[in-house]
């Protein structure tokens, strides 16, 4: 995975996920009219290849579970224009305390965004479920979805998560994995 990463994205590392799309989107989700070539097979059309690195994900999993990761919203306790500043005098008493507030711009960087499949998977610890995001995931890139940018980014996210619900909705939050295993 880190070779065809490196050939195709420039990027020399493994990844989890890689979506080829056979063809342009006019937006994402509507694709180019469907061309009469090899990649109609039948009534079924081939969108593109998809390469999923199993070992990659069962590794990161691992890797994950193991530092406990915990997800955090950074600047939780930050106040969009809002700053407390304590104005009391050591000699006050407690009771007397005052508290000027005065307005300033907050500018938080580096927000965390909780969208998407990308935050699910830091907190998803069975590579097949992971899968199953990433699956998610890579789909949406072959129909045209893309996160290069952050207008791309928002329509991305915004999509996957409408994704995930729906098939949560129908299949459970397991993806049905659970149910499928168990006997009976």
């Amino acid at each position: 995975m880190k070779e065809v990463n490196s050939e195709t994205r420039g990027v020399d590392k493994s990844t989890d996920v890689l979506s080829f799309c056979f063809t342009d989107s006019v937006e994402p989700g509507v694709l180019e009219e469907v061309p009469s070539h090899s990649s109609l097979i039948g009534d079924m059309y081939c969108l593109g290849d998809m390469l999923i690195c199993v070992d990659y994900v069962a590794r990161r999993c691992e890797e994950d579970k193991r530092s406990g990761m915990t997800i955090k919203k950074a600047h939780d306790d930050l106040i969009e224009g809002e700053v407390i500043e304590d104005s009391t005098n050591d000699n006050e008493e407690e009771d007397d305390v005052e508290y000027e507030y005065s307005d300033i711009e907050v500018e938080v960087e580096d927000e965390w965004d909780d969208r998407g499949v990308a935050p699910a998977l830091l907190t998803t610890y069975d590579p097949e479920m992971r899968i199953h995001m990433l699956i998610v995931h890579g789909m949406l890139h072959l129909v045209g979805y893309d996160h290069e940018d952050d207008d791309e980014y928002e329509l991305m996210v915004v999509k996957e998560d409408e994704v995930m619900a729906e098939l949560k909705r129908r299949l459970g939050n397991d993806f049905g994995l659970i149910k499928r295993a168990l006997p009976g």
